[in-house]
């Protein structure tokens, strides 16, 4: 009865022990103090508070006798030992170790001993514990560790000096009764306050890592809103652009939409975040309705607890406007015709199917087809072809009185689409177009257009209206275009006689050789007639040639004469573009052969070159030898029949030469 009677006195004083460890250990679970903090002088600190909670527990201790005192250190630094690391625990001991030496008494020796095991067997506990493989729960594990801490202080008591054993029997059931329940229930506390400051310092980093990720971009609003619209987050360039746009200080717990104050704009975003807070993302392009031109790309994202339920939305807010120019500006171009700016055919075939409706009937399409656009660019170059499509272009657009309703749709082609327009109104338009582009001239060259029309009216095809506008524009081209490309021979002629006056006596002269020629080699009067329009357009080519090339005083360089080497070449091209000189073009392509094969542009030789070239090449070359030219005097008629003779048989025909010889050796051409 005896022994239960102490082991009840020492229970009941060894709980209110328990009861200030407990106070302390809440009062520790209060606070955000880290246990294995990186710097040494906050371990060491940590050491000294907790060494002096050791201490306090030690002040009100269970006393067996004078100098033998009993409390619940061991449960203290066995946890210590367990959860703060090496300085800490060491630290907190030497403390503990020091006030039980300064109160003495018998029970020293265990006292401290009993601080050292208990603080090196919380501090192994990690490698001990493995033995054990791995413990079912944590309230398990740390009712053990407080198991193995009461025996190891019992076995302490061994060092008390007057009768260990007596106090041993005294003291080992209260001890394990109450040492491991409060070595578990401590060290519980203990971990959850360490799990506790883990989350929060994962937490902290992650709004840090999140603040920093959102604040990174300098392009891009980004914040977070609950579901009542109020900010949670927001980066720092939001934060700007609302003090920029509104003059405001945002706060996290404000109304977002309460800043807004364009009821449009606050309308489309309220309806937006309620699409994302009913759980689905959002984005859209919007122009914002109070600033013509800006576009904003934004993206709605809902925030979800847990259990899945929405509790807010996440917003990403770009400023777009350069890149929506940058696509407009595509987007334009890819229906435009770059050098009229007229639609292209895309545009053409999309709208023509638009308009494909019986709303727009009757709808009208009018063919249009440049004549003379390859002579333009053959004879003075493509500048003045770009210049004869771009007049025309913007002829079309002042008589239809509608751009977006013609395209260019080829080279020298273009399409009129008129919805709600009958034929004799368009026929009137059409009247009225080829006057007002007519009476332009590009190097005195008149422009002539022809139009062909057809009228949609039911339910026919459009193909079929379009067939028929091209067909009617094709058969007005086969009476325009064959007067106008004669005409456009015409006036290239006269340019380059008005530009050289003397490639025009020049002409005349190789015209009276050429026919005395042919007369005396009894060929017909329509040969004749043929030499005659050879000789007047041989040269036609040179209209294309630089002048300054034409007159140059000096020698010509390699580039120079190539230039002049592509005359042949362009005066056939601009004669064969016409039907009534299609027949000579050959000729005009071959007088500058040589009868020996060495001469250009092809290369031919003897009787591959056209009877009419070789008699205009002879003609050609006397009258340029006796003519004065920029570079050199003339020569005298009788060095030009000398030069001709020596080149007799190998850059002239030998029988051809003979006879102008024969006639002209005594008679200078005039």
């Amino acid at each position: 009865m005896d022994f239960i009677n102490d082991a009840l006195l020492v229970l009941s004083d060894l709980i209110k022990n328990g009861i200030l460890l407990f106070g302390l250990g809440f009062i520790y679970a209060a606070t955000n103090f880290e246990q294995n903090s990186g710097k040494l002088r906050y371990r060491i600190g940590l050491g000294v508070a907790l060494g002096l909670i050791a201490v306090l527990i030690m002040m009100y201790p269970w006393k067996l006798e004078e100098g033998l005192f009993f409390d619940t250190r061991n449960v203290l630094y066995s946890v210590i030992g367990l959860f703060f690391g090496g300085v800490t625990t060491v630290v907190a001991a030497a403390i503990g170790i020091i006030y039980r030496i300064g109160r003495g008494g018998p029970g020293v020796y265990a006292g401290v001993l009993t601080i050292i095991t208990t603080s090196l067997l919380g501090y192994f506990w990690p490698r001990i514990r493995k033995i054990f493989k791995t413990f079912k729960s944590e309230y398990l594990e740390y009712y053990m560790l407080g198991i193995f801490s009461t025996m190891i202080t019992l076995l302490c008591f061994l060092a008390i000096p007057v009768n260990p054993l007596r106090v041993i029997e005294r003291t080992v059931l209260p001890f394990m009764l109450l040492y491991p329940v409060l070595t578990m229930i401590l060290a519980k506390i203990v971990h959850n306050q360490s799990e506790r400051l883990a989350a929060l310092l994962k937490i902290k980093n992650q709004q840090l890592l999140l603040q920093a990720s959102i604040d990174a971009t300098k392009a891009m609003e980004v914040f977070a809103l609950d579901a009542e619209y109020r900010y949670l987050s927001f980066n720092e360039f939001h934060f700007y652009s609302m003090k920029s746009y509104y003059d405001i200080n945002i706060e996290k717990g404000h109304r977002f939409l309460d800043y807004i104050t364009h009821p449009k704009m606050k309308q489309r975003i309220k309806e937006n975040l309620d699409v994302s807070l009913s759980g689905k993302s959002y984005n859209q392009i919007a122009e914002i309705e109070s600033v013509t031109g800006k576009y904003v790309e934004e993206q709605y994202s809902p925030i979800t607890d847990e259990n899945g339920d929405v509790i807010g939305v996440t917003v990403f807010s770009q400023d777009i406007s350069e890149r929506k120019k940058y696509e407009q500006s595509i987007l334009y171009l890819s229906y435009r015709d770059p050098l009229t700016n007229l639609h292209n055919r895309r545009y053409y075939t999309e709208e023509i199917q638009r308009l494909d409706q019986e709303k727009y009937y009757p709808l009208t399409v009018i063919s249009a087809d440049i004549n003379g656009l390859k002579i333009m660019n053959d004879a003075f170059g493509h500048d003045a072809g770009d210049l004869l499509l771009c007049t025309v272009a913007d002829e079309l657009v002042k008589s239809f009185r509608n751009e977006s309703r013609i395209a260019r749709i080829g080279g020298d082609e273009f399409i009129i689409m008129l919805p709600n327009t009958t034929k004799d109104k368009a026929l009137q338009m059409i009247s009225e177009a080829k006057h007002n582009i007519e009476i332009n001239l590009i190097h005195g060259m008149n422009i002539s257009v022809s139009f062909g029309v057809s009228t949609k009216i039911s339910s026919e095809l459009v193909q079929d209206t379009l067939k028929a506008a091209e067909n009617d524009m094709y058969s007005h081209k086969l009476f325009e275009i064959s007067s106008h490309r004669s005409e456009t021979i015409k006036t290239i002629l006269n340019t380059l006689h008005e530009k050289n006056p003397r490639e025009e006596k020049h002409s005349a002269r190789v015209s009276t050789i050429c026919t005395r020629i042919g007369t005396e080699m009894k060929m017909s009067k329509e040969e004749i007639s043929m030499l005659k329009a050879i000789s007047n357009l041989h040269d036609i080519g040179k209209i294309a040639i630089d002048e300054a090339i034409l007159n140059k005083p000096g020698k010509l360089d390699d580039h120079e004469w190539e230039a002049i080497k592509r005359h042949p070449e362009i005066g056939y091209r601009i004669l064969t573009a016409s039907a009534e000189y299609k027949d000579i073009a050959e000729d005009i392509l071959s007088h500058h052969e040589r009868y020996d094969g060495k001469g250009y542009p092809r290369g031919l030789a003897g009787d591959q070159i056209p009877i009419r070239a070789r008699i205009i090449s002879i003609a050609d070359a006397y009258d340029a030898m006796i003519s004065e030219r920029p570079y050199r005097k003339p020569l005298t008629h009788e060095q030009a029949i000398t030069e001709i003779t020596r080149c007799t048989g190998t850059q002239f025909d030998p029988s051809i030469a003979n006879i102008f010889i024969k006639l002209f050796e005594h008679e200078r051409i005039q």
